[in-house]
């Protein structure tokens, strides 16, 4: 099955299509780190330079930046990495060949969407569970059959979104920024929290995650 995933500053709602993450939020309010992030699967303070397109090609991928390329097979699947389409409407013909992933990087609140072909089309509309884009690294390679289990030789700060899409299991516990952290049901933004009687719990969670960024990519 061909996989294709595109990444926008902010995402057309002609490219939104299948399930829509409607609690996604960039790592980032750079779009240069958060792009980065999405491709390794990692926080960008990680640094990570191991891509998703390494991982597809070493799992025999074609890799392709063109949307026009022609679709694979199965025994040659294709893996398109596409930028800012031209005409994000044509996604919809690409999806009818795979899967395809759509994700806004520009910051903050980010439209982010899951294409499955025999999947998607028949679950829920949209998700309101705590999600990154950066999930759709873990998330992508699952798909393809690869180990993304805790502790396998592919590790991501990224969270394998296919239970959620599958069986609506739970998102992100917490998501973290350099200037604070979100969670399901409190948020600390440049040292303000909300609810104010969390602001301790959250500034313990944000040092803990700082102090694990500095030891670098996960691989």
């Amino acid at each position: 099955m061909d996989i294709t995933l595109a990444t926008f500053v902010t995402a057309p709602e002609a490219a939104l299509i299948g399930m829509r993450f409607d609690n996604a939020w960039a790592p980032s309010p750079s779009y240069a780190q958060s792009r980065n992030s999405v491709l390794t699967g990692q926080y960008p303070q990680r640094e990570a330079k191991t891509r998703i397109t390494d991982i597809f090609r070493e799992a025999g991928y074609s890799i392709s930046e063109d949307i026009d390329s022609p679709p694979g097979t199965e025994d040659a699947p294709v893996f398109r990495l596409l930028e800012e389409p031209a005409d994000p409407a044509r996604l919809r013909d690409v999806a009818k060949h795979g899967v395809v992933a759509v994700c806004s990087l520009s910051g903050g609140p980010s439209p982010m969407s899951l294409a499955w072909p025999g999947v998607t089309d028949t679950a829920a509309p949209s998700c309101k569970e705590l999600v990154s884009p950066m999930d759709l690294a873990p998330t992508l390679a699952a798909i393809a059959g690869l180990d993304v289990r805790p502790n396998a030789q592919l590790s991501f700060d990224g969270l394998n979104l296919v239970p959620v899409v599958r069986y609506g299991a739970s998102g992100h516990a917490a998501l973290f920024f350099d200037n604070g952290v979100r969670m399901q049901d409190a948020v600390l933004i440049d040292a303000v929290a909300s609810p104010a009687r969390h602001a301790a719990r959250l500034r313990d969670e944000w040092e803990t995650w700082h102090r694990f960024m500095r030891f670098g990519p996960l691989q």
